[in-house]
């Protein structure tokens, strides 16, 4: 991971000897996102390269489990087939991802501001029916159920991504608390049965733009 986070560095036009000689930070974070009638567990694991004179900026990625939980929340179409289409998945909205972000943040002995994006990863979760459809097409949807998209791309391209800006507190060296808001990215694959056979139905969206969130993060040195 740090010849990685070394590379990484090199590409953005930093001197490599220079960057070996930062300090690598390891950390474990916990987190959750909440809005009505939505839950977005989450843990993540990354490395951090700190620099400057005074280590005051960081750049780092790792992997992230992010879990969304939704329940009466209305997916829209997504797709030229299925635009007038709108429907609430049933039970609930439920999808599972993990993803490689990446992280940028600023900070100060106590205090630090930053960001993280999901820029690509799989998503994975069970099919969900649909008994809510508002249609405005001719077109008839019985039997219409959703998978998730396998693959996940940066800013609702696909899939499920999630991506934060916060504030964070350093109580001490080895323990971080961040809040800050969430900008959460969702999708379905959608399917309906015709003359006994499934037929596609593009993808249907919800996001989530403003979400507030905590976590808790665990800071090692290597």
């Amino acid at each position: 991971m740090k010849k990685l986070l070394i590379l990484a560095l090199t590409l953005f036009g930093l001197n490599t000897s220079f960057a070996q000689q930062m300090r690598v930070i390891e950390h474990y974070s916990l987190g959750y996102g909440f809005d009505k009638k939505t839950s977005v567990p989450s843990f993540m694991y990354s490395q951090t390269l700190v620099m400057g004179k005074k280590s005051n900026f960081a750049i780092g990625t790792g992997f992230r489990l992010t879990t969304f939980f939704a329940k009466d929340k209305s997916y829209t179409g997504a797709t030229s087939q299925n635009k007038g289409v709108s429907v609430i998945p049933h039970p609930r909205a439920n999808i599972n991802a993990i993803n490689i972000p990446l992280i940028v943040e600023f900070k100060s002995k106590k205090v630090l501001i930053g960001a993280n994006i999901d820029l690509i990863g799989f998503a994975f979760g069970g099919k969900r029916d649909s008994l809510t459809v508002n249609n405005t097409t001719t077109q008839r949807l019985d039997s219409l159920s959703f998978t998730p998209p396998r693959l996940n791309l940066a800013f609702g391209g696909r899939g499920l991504t999630n991506n934060e800006v916060y504030v964070g507190f350093r109580p001490q060296e080895e323990l971080t608390v961040k809040v800050g808001i969430s900008f959460l990215f969702t999708q379905y694959n959608a399917r309906y049965r015709r003359n006994n056979k499934d037929v596609d139905f593009g993808r249907f969206k919800y996001d989530a733009p403003i979400m507030p969130f905590v976590s808790i993060i665990f800071n090692f040195e290597k």
